[in-house]
């Protein structure tokens, strides 16, 4: 299942060119429609990072919050664990445009 509704959503960072838009999806196909992931591809400091954030732990989705998974690309990857969706997207993309 893919949701093909997106948001988007601007950051206060004066270095966001554009708006960030985020896209719905299966977090994970063993269980189709069970939970939702969002993603999003944001272009900076000449490179595009991959975000996605995932219910739970991102593994089993049975912890509480959100985890936010961050490719920075050339082998660069990091995550964090937030407790709303909100701040999962706020915090990710504060840490793409540093």
């Amino acid at each position: 299942m893919t949701d093909t509704t997106t948001t988007r959503e601007q950051t206060d960072s004066p270095t966001d060119a554009a708006a960030v838009e985020w896209h719905a999806v299966d977090a994970d196909n063993r269980w189709p429609g069970r939970w939702t992931a969002h993603t999003a591809s944001v272009h900076a400091h000449g490179r595009t990072y991959l975000i996605r954030i995932t219910p739970g732990d991102c593994t089993t989705y049975l912890a509480p919050g959100f985890y936010a998974d961050v490719d920075g690309g050339y082998g660069q990857r990091w995550g964090m664990r937030t407790a709303t969706l909100d701040e999962a997207k706020r915090r990710a993309v504060e840490d793409v445009l540093r």
